[in-house]
């Protein structure tokens, strides 16, 4: 009986060995510390593409918008100035949107004063013309692309205006054409997708009462010129009389640019515009 026993104790001590080498085995260590080790690597990676790849996948996706905003708007400025210098009645086109808003706005002012020769009194008299400019903005996240007084203009989150479409001033010897444009409407849209802008002159309409022709004005013998404006991007403006008409600067309630010649010829060309957004 009790070699029975001890030969029963013996086969289950034979059989528990290989258990036991298995749960005090050290050969399965490396194994798993080097699948942690490529687990934690992975879930760092993913995290730094989430806290700084994504940002810096939209940025680069945003600032793509901002550039075809920009060059859309290049384009619709050549068409709005068609129709504002009487090359065209009227014109439709279309703008991508990406996810932001298209409106038609106010409360930007152009303001000219001069000195002119009355040829009935034969004296000088103060001359003077306004409009409100009306613009066209498209937004895409904080920045702004806007069509305003035959520019095109970009102001970015800063604060910063960038003129990437110039004015249609005119300035060379004793003429100065300046055109005055006022859009008319407050029409707007927003989201995504392809948007339909409409413009149709209606300064001097035709006989049938539709689109028709902008009207011109003429001051002779003018000196003392000065420019007013007002409004959100009048930085640009700066910007744009100082370094690329060199007038001179001064400010009041705005950005007024000076001209400083005599005996000149003013030709304002005035437009209104009808702009519809659908």
């Amino acid at each position: 009986m009790t070699e029975f026993k001890y030969y029963v104790t013996q086969c289950i001590f034979r059989k528990m060995a290989p258990i036991k080498y298995f749960l005090e085995s050290q050969d399965a260590v490396s194994e798993v510390l080097d699948f942690v080790t490529i687990l934690g690597i992975l879930m760092i990676s993913f995290s730094l593409i989430g806290l700084v790849g994504y940002p810096a996948l939209r940025n680069a996706q945003q600032a793509r918008y901002i550039e075809n905003t920009q060059q859309s708007f290049v384009v619709l400025a050549d068409n709005i100035n068609k129709v504002a210098v009487g090359q065209s009645p009227s014109h439709e086109g279309v703008l991508k949107m990406y996810g932001g808003s298209l409106s038609v706005t106010g409360g930007s002012t152009l303001r000219i004063n001069a000195t002119g020769y009355n040829s009935t009194t034969h004296s000088s008299e103060e001359v003077s013309m306004e409009t409100d400019m009306g613009r066209i903005e498209s937004s895409i996240g904080d920045t702004v692309v806007a069509y305003e007084g035959t520019g095109v203009w970009v102001k970015n989150p800063t604060g910063y205006v960038l003129n990437v479409y110039r004015p249609l001033i005119t300035n060379h010897s004793d003429i100065l054409i300046i055109p005055f444009i006022t859009l008319n409407g407050n029409s707007s849209t927003a989201g995504t997708g392809m948007s339909k802008i409409a413009f149709c002159q209606q300064e001097i309409t035709s006989e049938e009462g539709g689109c028709g022709t902008p009207r011109i004005i003429h001051w002779s013998n003018v000196s003392n010129v000065t420019v007013l404006i007002t409004g959100d991007y009048t930085s640009g403006w700066q910007d744009y009389f100082n370094n690329t008409l060199k007038w001179s600067k001064s400010t009041d309630g705005g950005y007024t640019a000076g001209l400083n010649t005599r005996n000149l010829n003013v030709y304002i060309l005035k437009s209104n515009i009808y702009t519809v957004i659908t």
